[in-house]
C-alpha cells in the first residue's frame, strides 16, 4: 500500500465539515472550492509519480516463491529461480529459509553483494538488496506476516525500460468527479480477506465505508487503512475495466476523517496498480463489493506498454 501513495488530498475533511455546517436539508454537499493553479501543479506531479512507479514495475523481470527450507538461484534452468539474464551464474547460490528467517548462501566464485556495494562472503541473514551484476533480488513479504508467505522479486537495473519513463495516458481532468464522501463507520474495523495475483490471500483493516454521490448515482466503497490511519485506501473496479482502464482495477487515496465526516474523493487521481504494468508483482485485489456500476472515466487509463 505505501508505494501507492501518490498523492494526498490533505485536509479535505476537515474543510468540508466546516463547510457543512450551515447546510441545510438533503443537498448532497459539494467538495470544497480548489485554487486552479496548485491543483493543476499537483496533477502534474503526480502524473511524473505515476510514470516513475509504471517505469520501476515494467523493468521487474521475476518472481518466485521461497517456501521452507533450501531454494537455489541461477541461471541454470532447473532451479527452482531461473534470473532470465545471460551474465547470471548457472547457480549462484541459494535462500534458506526457517520459519521467518532467511539467509543467502553465495556459490563458490560468485560476486554477490548488497545494493550498498558490501560484499557477500558466507551465509548472511537477509536484510536489504541484493545485487549481482545489474540484477537485484529483494525477499518481500506478502500480507504483513499474517500469510507467512515470502517472494524473491528481481529486476535489471540496466533495462531499457529504466532508462524511459513509460507514458501513461489519462482521462482530461474533469469536476464532476471530484466528489464529497461522507465516512459510515462500522461498529467495529473489519479485518478482511482478499486475493491477489499469485493466488493467495492478502489481509486488510476496513474501519468503514465511503458512501459519495457522482452524476446522478448513489455509490459506496469499501475504505481500507493502514494502522496510522492518515489515509483512506480504495481499490474499485468499474465498468470502463473492459475497455479504457486497467482489467483488474485501480486505486484511489483520500484523507481519513471521523465517523460521520466528510472527505473527498478525487477520481482524476485514480491510478493503476503495480499489477498493470507487470506480470510480476504481489499485488492484492480490489474487495468484491468495490465494483461501481458506473464507467469512472476519470484518472489513469490502461498501460500501453503491456498487452493483457
Amino acid at each position: 500500500m505505501r508505494a501507492w501513495r501518490e498523492h494526498g488530498v490533505g485536509a479535505v475533511g476537515v474543510v468540508l465539515a466546516v463547510v457543512l455546517i450551515g447546510c441545510g436539508g438533503d443537498r448532497w454537499p459539494d467538495p470544497p472550492p480548489l485554487d486552479r493553479a496548485s491543483y493543476e501543479a499537483r496533477y502534474q506531479q503526480w502524473l511524473e509519480q505515476r510514470r516513475a512507479v509504471a517505469a520501476d514495475a515494467a523493468r521487474l523481470i521475476g518472481v518466485w516463491p521461497l517456501p521452507e527450507g533450501e531454494t537455489p538461484f541461477g541461471s541454470d534452468p532447473t532451479l527452482p529461480i531461473v534470473l532470465p539474464v545471460p551474465t547470471a551464474p548457472a547457480r549462484a547460490g541459494a535462500f534458506r529459509r526457517i520459519a521467518e528467517r532467511i539467509t543467502v548462501l553465495p556459490a563458490p566464485r560468485t560476486t554477490l553483494r548488497w545494493e550498498d556495494g558490501g560484499p557477500v562472503t558466507g551465509p548472511t541473514e537477509v536484510h536489504g538488496i541484493l545485487a549481482l551484476g545489474s540484477l537485484r533480488l529483494l525477499v518481500e513479504d506478502v500480507g504483513e506476516g499474517l500469510s507467512g508467505r515470502r517472494f524473491v522479486t528481481a529486476w535489471d537495473e540496466d533495462a531499457a525500460i529504466s532508462r524511459n519513463q513509460p507514458a501513461i495516458e489519462t482521462y482530461p481532468i474533469q469536476p464532476d468527479w471530484r466528489v464529497a464522501a461522507r465516512f459510515v463507520a462500522f461498529d467495529a474495523p473489519k479485518s478482511i480477506e482478499v486475493g491477489d495475483v499469485r493466488g493467495g490471500i492478502q489481509y486488510f483493516v476496513a474501519p468503514g465505508e465511503l458512501v459519495f454521490r457522482v452524476r446522478g448515482h448513489d455509490l459506496r466503497l469499501t475504505a481500507l487503512t493502514e494502522p496510522e490511519g492518515l489515509e483512506f485506501f480504495l481499490m474499485f473496479k468499474d465498468e470502463t475495466n473492459q475497455s479504457s482502464t486497467y482489467s483488474g482495477y485501480r486505486v484511489l487515496f483520500a484523507s481519513a476523517v471521523a465517523a460521520g465526516a466528510w472527505t473527498v474523493l478525487d477520481f482524476n487521481f485514480a491510478a493503476n496498480p503495480p499489477c498493470a504494468y507487470s506480470p510480476y508483482t504481489l499485488c492484492p485485489l480490489a474487495p468484491k463489493e468495490n465494483r461501481l456500476a458506473v464507467a469512472v472515466t476519470a484518472g489513469e487509463k490502461r498501460f500501453a506498454g503491456r498487452k493483457e
